[in-house]
Formats: structure tokens, sequence, C-alpha cells
């Protein structure tokens, strides 16, 4: 039915917590329909539901970015965009007829969409909405499909299943390749209810009785996802709420290909799988958009990873790797610039994960013994820097690690630099095991900066530019003072550049972004003294309580400018920004993602207006992460870039204003 091509959907939530919740906040009228998650099955490896669309259009317009596209100005990109998105991500209209937004016509509750894994076949998807009070405009989108349908020559016929009318669709393949598709509707307890399965759509019906067993609702890694975020929401009702399982989900999409061929290279789900990181069981979450006249977006997600059972180490193989210790406080370092794009910060046993790493990179690289034979020729090959890896470099390494961004200008599909910074615990043996390194490679120089050794490495961004860390990014942030410079182009060739000072290993794509930041602060010129940052720093501390092992903080506005020039330029492929190779993917529809081919940009960006005209829309924002006995709880906001006493002024629903 709602058949989706490997689409990212996005899931959650908890029958008693939902229950409880409904009936606190959305009042009596809520409860004419059935909880959506009570009518998926339990075979559901992906889950997105919207309690009230209406209130989410109201929310969403509220916005500074929902205001951004409906400005004129934006119209003809956010045309182009939508058309993309829908392409990538969903089918709804190839298997059904049905268009998406012909779902908020009919909703007079709750909608929620579920993927199915089903044993040996294609993966199914379950619909279901709430229409009470909207009967007759569901009579009217169901002629409309019909009426498509029909010219798509399906053949239509109904049946009686335990009283309740089954309309079934039999739809033709359009195409060549194409197979043919099944779309089931039938409405009970002003509830429509839609799949491309007949059998799923029967197994739906049974649903109704409300007995547990063989439901989403049922499923112990969707309640603990779910009651973990309801206990930290403390009583805002989400507008969106979602869950997955990420190993089940990627199955699933993979069973709705139809090249009926091999995937080539690497089976990377394989390969996770096998390495233990199956012990992710689920991930759910709520967002909320325009909450309290603070929070442009507030997300709360769960990630339910609980130990092994009788597993001394928790988790198996490389999955071991996952120790993200927490501390009292990973606030901004005061060596941190005050003009940063982008800064990520987190607590990682990096001991313990060099030591679990070998088997996954062994399944990576193809063969036995790969990773020993790296560090083998590193130690003992008479050109290499002959140091023990584990002896001379890690076991000297701190547990906390900093990743900061900005980027040139002009504005280039590699404007982006970025900057890798590891605490030590011996600085001495770092310095001495990196001269090593350095004195082997003969791209290296040893200069001296402010009375620092920095090595300076020509032509060796490209390795840095490929290191893809990201760490609960919700893509958030805040405002640049119109006069800060993110950096003066240089036409030359970028050089890389290491320095280890002040109990620190810095690691930087471009040696003048290195002494950027190892030049002396003032109090004015320090991240920690920006406002944006006090700011968001103080809305994620009101947000999160105890100590955390991860945070990023986010102007939103200068994370996005790359991507956004580059789309007017018509280069957006091309860009190798973090958050653009994230749109790349995203955007690069499943039959033009051969690797090394780079994709047509289909987005006609040269209509959009100057960057400066748009950059007030966009925000500072940030993201924590919590480690907990059975995974991680992130929480993440993107704040509003009116003055504070401007958004204290906003008159904002009351039943959205409580946040702790």
């Amino acid at each position: 039915m709602i058949l989706v091509r490997r689409a990212p959907f996005s899931y959650v939530l908890s029958f008693a917590a939902l229950l409880t919740l409904v009936v606190s906040l959305l009042g009596n009228a809520a409860l004419a329909g059935v909880p959506t998650d009570t009518l998926m099955s339990s075979e559901t490896r992906g889950f997105a539901s919207v309690l009230d669309i209406q209130t989410l259009k109201q929310h969403w317009q509220q916005t500074q970015i929902g205001q951004l596209v409906q400005d004129k100005t934006m119209k003809p990109f956010v045309k182009d965009l939508k058309k993309q998105l829908q392409r990538k991500m969903t089918g709804v209209n190839d298997k059904l007829g049905l268009h998406l937004e012909d779902l908020s016509d009919i909703a007079g509750g709750e909608i929620g969409l579920g993927l199915v894994e089903r044993a040996n076949e294609r993966a199914a998807i379950l619909l279901a909405v709430d229409i009470t009070g909207h009967e007759a405009q569901l009579q009217e989108m169901l002629e409309k499909v019909d009426e498509e349908l029909s010219e798509r020559h399906a053949t239509r016929t109904e049946s009686e299943v335990s009283g309740t009318t089954f309309v079934t669709y039999t739809i033709p393949p359009q195409k060549k390749l194409q197979v043919e598709q099944t779309a089931v509707f039938f409405v009970k307890n002003k509830m429509f209810c839609a799949s491309d399965s007949p059998l799923e759509a029967q197994e739906m019906l049974r649903r109704f009785d409300g007995q547990s067993g063989g439901r989403l609702v049922d499923v112990p890694a969707y309640q603990a996802t779910v009651n973990r975020c309801l206990k930290e929401a403390d009583g805002l009702a989400p507008e969106v709420r979602w869950y997955f399982d990420p190993f089940g989900y990627a199955r699933a999409a993979r069973s709705l290909e139809n090249s009926g061929k091999k995937t080539p290279g690497k089976d990377y789900l394989k390969i996770f799988n096998s390495e233990g990181f199956n012990a992710i069981q689920g991930i759910g979450g709520f967002v909320n958009l325009a909450v309290g006249g603070s929070f442009e977006l507030l997300h709360r997600t769960a990630i339910y990873a609980p130990p092994i059972p009788g597993e001394p180490n928790r988790y198996r193989k490389a999955m071991r790797m996952m120790k993200f210790p927490n501390s009292k406080t990973l606030t901004a370092n005061p060596w941190l610039p005050r003009k940063l794009a982008s800064y990520r910060t987190f607590n990682c046993d990096l001991d313990n994960a060099f030591r679990n790493f070998e088997s996954l990179f062994d399944k990576f690289a193809g063969y036995d013994e790969a990773f020993a034979g790296v560090l083998e020729g590193l130690e003992r090959d008479p050109y290499g820097p002959q140091v023990d890896v584990q002896k001379d470099f890690v076991e000297h390494l701190g547990q906390r690690v900093v990743l900061v961004t900005d980027y040139e200008l002009p504005i280039t599909p590699k404007c982006e630099r970025f900057l890798f910074v590891v605490e030590l615990e011996d600085e001495p043996a770092i310095a001495a095991t990196v001269e090593k390194f350095m004195d082997s490679d003969p791209n290296a120089t040893q200069t001296e900066y402010e009375g620092k050794v920095v090595w300076e490495i020509q032509e060796a961004e490209e390795d840095l530019s490929d290191l893809d860390i990201e760490i609960g990014d919700l893509d958030l942030l805040d405002p640049v003072e119109e006069g800060d410079n993110f950096g003066a182009a240089d036409p030359g060739v970028p050089t890389s550049a290491v320095c280890v000072t002040d109990g620190k290993l810095f690691i930087a794509s471009h040696v003048d972004f290195l002494k950027r930041v190892l030049s002396q602060q003032g109090p004015n010129d320090m991240l920690s003294t920006a406002g944006d940052y006090r700011e968001v720093d103080a809305a994620l501390s009101h947000l999160v309580s105890g100590p955390i092992s991860a945070r990023t903080f986010l102007r939103t506005d200068e994370v996005y400018r790359p991507v956004y020039e580059l789309l007017r330029q018509g280069r957006m492929p091309e860009s190798e920004t973090l958050f653009g190779r994230f749109l790349n993917r995203l955007l690069t529809a499943p039959d033009d993602e051969d690797e090394g081919i780079l994709r047509e940009q289909k987005i006609d960006g040269r209509k959009l207006p100057e960057f400066e005209m748009v950059r007030r829309y966009f925000g500072p924002a940030g993201t924590i992460i919590q480690s907990g006995e059975d995974g991680w709880f992130v929480v993440g906001a993107t704040l509003s870039k009116l003055a504070p006493q401007a958004r204290a002024g906003n008159n904002i629903s009351a039943s959205n204003s409580s946040i702790r």
C-alpha cells in the first residue's frame, strides 16, 4: 500500500503512555479513534505518528523556518525540494493513489504509518487515520483514489471480513520491472485503514479487539523508548512520535527494492549485525515545534540497547566500542574561538574503542588480520614511523574529544574547515609519537607558531574531509554578527596541520584554522562567552539534569550557508561539508546511488534570494546525550533567533508551554 522504497521514517511511543497523554492533554474528543500503535503489527520496524495534523501545521507556521518556506521568494525552491523528498522517501501515491496532503484533509485525530517486515516477502505498509468528524472528506478522497487507480487499469473488488467491508484494488505493473501491486482499504471505529498487503490488512482488523500480543505497543523495545521519552517530556504532548528497529528497518526497506539484483560491494548491514551492533534494539522519540515561545524545535530520543545477559562487557565484539562515559560538565573549552559554525564534544573510552575495533576493521577490509597487519607495518616498516600504536599512542590519550568546524570564503564545495582535538593524559609521550609519524612523512614540515611546534602537511586535507563524525546532529545553531568573517579565501593549496600542546592533540584540515584556535583568546573572543552559546547551554541544562556524555552546539545559519550558496551555484552534489554530504545522501534517488557517480542537482537554486536575506530565519541549536544502563538518551533544541524578550512575548499555545 503505502510502499516506500527506502523511506527513512520516524517513529515512536507506548500505549499506556499515549493513553495517559491523550486523556490529560488532548481531551476526550481525541479518544474517538483508536491509538494507532495498537493497530500496528509487532513486526513493525518503522513507525511514525502525528497526533493532530492541524496543531502540527499551526506550530510549523509559527517557527521561523516555517515562515521562511512561506516566503514567496522561496516558493520555487520549496516546490522542487518537496518533489525530490517525495521521490526519495515515499511511494504512497504509487501504491495507493493517495497523496500525503490527502491525509491532512481526512484526519480528525491521529495519523499513524508503519513499515512491517515479513519473512521471505516484501515489507508491507500499514496506515491508520482517525477520521472523527471528517467522514465526508474521506468519501471525497476515496472517490479521487478510485478515479486515479482506474486510470492505472486497477481492478476493484469488495469483500466482507468479520463484518467489515474491505475494498481491494489490484494494480497491474505500470513500468518495466514493476510488480503487480495491491491496495486494501477499510473503515472501522472511525479509523480509516490501508495496506498494500491483504493479509496485513486482515491482521490489522483483528487488532481492533484490543487484546495484547502481536501489536507494536507490546514490543519491549518500543515500550522502553516511549516510557523514557514520556518520563522526560514532563507532560508535554508530542506532536510527532517515531520509532524504528534499525536493523529490522534496514532489512524491510531492502526487501522493497525491485531490481532483484544483489547489492554490489560489502553488505554493511550484515557486518554490523555480526559485530554486535544489533544490541541496539530500538530508537524512538518525541518531536515538538514552537514550544513555549522559546524553542523552534524540541526533540527527545531514546536509544534502547540493554546489556546482553551474561556478557561481562555488556555487548559483543565491536559493539563494545560504544562506551561513552558521562561527566559532570562538557562546557566549551576556553581555547575555542567565538567565531565557529559548529562545536561537538563527547567522552569516549578511546583505549577500549581501539581494543575492540579490530574485528570490525577486518570485516570492512574483507580479510582476517587486516588491522594487525596495519599495526605491524607502522611498527616494523623501516621507512615508516616505527611506533607501537597501542603503547606509544592510544594508551596516552584522554577521553574527551572535540570537533569544530567553520568555513572559508568564497563558498566552494571544499570550503568547510575541521579541527579535531583529543585531550591527553601524557603530552610528552604523544608529542614524541607524533614526531615519529611526521618525520616519516615526506610532505610534513615542522614550523613554529607562538612558541608551539606545528607540523604542516601539504595536500593532506582529503583524509580529514572524509572524517564523518556526527554527534546527535540535529542541525541546530545561532546567529553570527554581520561583521563576523569565517575565514578569508586562500587560493593556494590547503595545508593540514598537527600540533601537540597544552595537554591536547590538535589535528586540523587547514593550518590557518589551527593557528586561529591556538591564538590567545580574549574574554570576549571565546565561544563560552558568546551570547548564543550561553543561551543554548542554559536551555539544554534546563531540559537535562545530571552528567552527560556528549553535547553539540550549532549556528545553523553558518552550517547551512555553504549548502545554500552551493545550491545557488548549481554545485550542491559536489559539497564535501558534513551537512552537505548528509543532504546529498538523502536526495540521491535509489537508481542513482552508484558509487563514484556524482548525482545531478535536480533542485533549481538560481532564483534563491541572497543568503543574507534569509540568515535571520536560522537560530542557534544544540544537543545533549546521556549514557545510561540500557542505552542513551538524547535531547536537542533549536532556539528562535528572536531576541529573548521578543520570544517571551510570543503567544504560543498554552498546551505547549510546559518544558520542565
